[in-house]
């Protein structure tokens, strides 16, 4: 049977799946576009018969295959790849244009839609790294395909496309002003009006970056055009439109901030360290991760496990496993990236960690030593956060898993704590997540999952709760040193397993009364009293947006929480909690994880008790110092480069 049949019989659900292996025999520079071109037509085939109930799970399947083609293939007709995906997504997009007529429940197929739309961001993505010409891709986007949308779409995937350059460094920005002025030269109102688009739309990207020198070659080719467009009073008045034109094009490079000036200055000021040194960066790189087979004191977890993260999230610490047992009640894993599986808690890479308090997120890219353009100063280097150290999907990797047995009351009725080797199934963003909770999946493990972790978060729901006020400020407010208070669908199932875990492992330490970084949080009951009444009194004058600014600015006067070995948390109405599940991004988990090793995995001694203490009263001590001068990092690099 030939693979064009055998696929066909797949997404009618006639047949077995085509699987990777099977393409192998027939890849080679000859077939692989030929497969391609094959596994377009049946797409589209299979988004033309879109119905109501119709699900594409086996769409994004057959389209998975094509990873394959383009990973291991030769001779791939990459900008043809481009294309067909631009007109995939165009065929998407117009299908739900026209959905409100056609589909009686929109929402299904939307969703249904955006599964084959994220699988074909995947694609494009690899489509454009492994040809290893960013430049000519994007080059081949702007000036043929000439489509603002896709342009657009395509930027928030990959940022990192705005500041491309040719072979010659030349950047495409330069390039972009020199088709912009050809066709002003060329009174092409058609491509004037695009490129003037394009040019809006690359400076207001948050990656986008113009050098100083840039800025002023594209400036000087500017006014050497204008100064041939006047060189005398009678070409003036002729040309004064496309002067004008242009004089409008030189404003908007004129009022770009060149954002790579200052942040170091800036973060000298408050004595943040934004890079790392080579011994740092270089132990990152050299950073084994577990393989299969090898002996360990680790406990290998066989458990399904998912992460759920934001779309633009780059550190994954976090997964999630859950089943339900025979007595009716529910075995949750909350499975932690573990920095100690990796480095010392003594070593230099570690220290410098928690020295950082917490990685630190920008309004606006900032340039590395290596020339990439990051909106993170993390507190390890990306080598190790954002890939040794990472949960990446398929990819082995030491870990600390938080085992709860949970009754149908949504109580606790047994737990255990491990240092484990996991593996991450599956990696899901919070919209892939709700999706599946929606309208289920094809893959009935993935499915299982998040419905057992519904269904547990909805029962823990009735547990922690936390106070009103507390939740309402935190809800409004980006606070990346807290849990993010989001209580709808995959945000709250996230929010609900982390909170579980900070309280239990917190009242392990309290229990037995060891030494432990608590987040503490305390208000004022009369000022509290206060608060809730202004917000009672402007309760019915404020609504939508206006009333969320009421609690952003509420944020300002709501006491912040803060670490210390003692204390409750006010806020979550905890008794005993800690942070533990972002050890990639806080140094207080690490802290934490630390004191797990002590205390936990073996039986300590009076002498690692009290050391173990002044450990964790240093460390609260300086972490507490460092959040005022990040904040004020932040505001002042805010108000500097944020449009």
């Amino acid at each position: 049977m030939s693979i064009e049949r055998a696929l066909k019989n797949y997404l009618n659900c006639v047949g077995p799946k085509v699987k990777d292996k099977d393409l192998f025999p027939i890849i080679g520079e000859d077939n692989n576009n030929a497969l391609i071109s094959t596994l377009f037509v049946l797409a589209n085939e299979e988004i033309d018969d879109m119905d109501d109930s119709k699900a594409l799970d086996r769409v994004v399947e057959v389209l998975k295959l094509m990873e394959n083609i383009l990973r291991n293939g030769e001779g791939v007709n990459r900008k043809i790849v481009s294309k067909k995906i631009l007109k995939l997504y165009e065929k998407l997009d117009r299908n739900i244009g026209e959905g409100r007529r056609k589909y009686k429940n929109i929402r299904k197929v939307q969703s249904e839609f955006n599964k084959v739309r994220r699988e074909l961001d995947v694609l494009i993505e690899l489509n454009e790294e492994k040809d290893n010409k960013p430049f000519e891709f994007v080059s081949y986007l702007m000036n043929e395909v000439k489509n603002l949308p896709y342009l657009e779409y395509t930027f928030s995937k990959m940022p990192a496309l705005a500041n491309v350059k040719d072979k010659d460094e030349v950047s495409l920005f330069r390039h972009l002003i020199r088709n912009y002025l050809r066709s002003v030269s060329e009174s092409n109102d058609e491509d004037i009006y695009y490129y003037n688009n394009l040019i809006k739309l690359i400076l207001s990207q948050k990656s986008f970056q113009l050098s100083v020198s840039d800025k002023k070659g594209c400036l000087e080719e500017i006014y050497k055009y204008v100064d041939q467009l006047s060189y005398n009073k009678k070409n003036g008045r002729k040309n004064r439109d496309k002067i004008n034109e242009v004089s409008n094009v030189v404003n908007l490079i004129k009022g770009f901030d060149d954002v790579k000036e200052g942040i170091h200055q800036i973060a000298s000021k408050y004595n943040i360290h934004v890079s790392f040194d080579e011994n740092q960066i270089k132990n990152a790189k050299l950073v084994h991760i577990p393989k299969e087979g090898v002996m360990t004191d680790r406990k290998p977890v066989s458990d399904y496990l998912v992460s759920i993260d934001g779309d633009d999230a780059v550190e994954i610490d976090d997964c999630l496993s859950c089943k339900k047992l025979s007595n009716g009640n529910y075995l949750l894993g909350v499975h932690i990236a573990s920095v100690l599986g990796y480095f010392p808690y003594d070593s230099d890479m570690v220290q410098e960690a928690i020295s950082r308090a917490h990685s630190i997120y920008l309004s606006r890219v900032y340039q590395t030593k290596d020339h990439d353009f990051k909106r993170t100063i993390p507190i390890f280097p990306y080598d190790f956060s954002a890939d040794k150290g990472s949960l990446k999907e398929g990819e082995n990797r030491f870990a600390r898993t938080y085992y709860f047995e949970i009754n149908p009351k949504g109580e606790v009725v047994y737990e255990t704590f491990l240092k484990s080797i996991i593996k991450n199934n599956k990696r899901l963003s919070y919209q892939d997540a709700n999706d599946i909770l929606e309208n289920g999946s094809s893959n009935t493990k993935l499915q299982d999952t998040l419905y057992n972790l519904k269904e547990v978060a909805s029962l823990l729901e009735q547990k922690y709760k936390g106070t009103e006020l507390y939740n309402r400020v935190k809800e409004s407010n980006e606070d990346v040193s807290e849990l993010r208070v989001k209580k709808i669908g995959s945000e709250n199932i996230v929010y609900q397993c982390m909170l579980l875990t900070g309280n239990r492992v917190a009242k392990f330490f309290a229990d037995n009364n060891y030494p432990c970084l608590y987040r503490v949080h305390e208000v004022n009951e009369e000022n509290n009293q206060k608060l809730q009444a202004m917000i009672d009194s402007l309760n019915t004058t404020y609504g939508g947006d206006s009333f969320k600014n009421l609690y952003q600015l509420i944020d300002g006067l709501y006491p912040k929480g803060w670490y210390d070995v003692k204390g409750r948390h006010y806020g979550l109405d905890l008794d005993h909690y800690c942070h533990c599940t972002s050890v990639l991004r806080r140094a207080a988990d690490i802290v934490v994880e630390h004191a797990l090793e002590v205390c936990y995995d073996k039986e300590p001694t009076e002498e690692e008790l009290i050391e173990l203490k002044e450990e964790i009263d240093k460390k609260a001590k300086e972490i507490n110092a460092k959040q005022s001068p990040i904040e004020y990092f932040v505001k002042e690099y805010q108000k500097k480069y944020h449009r």
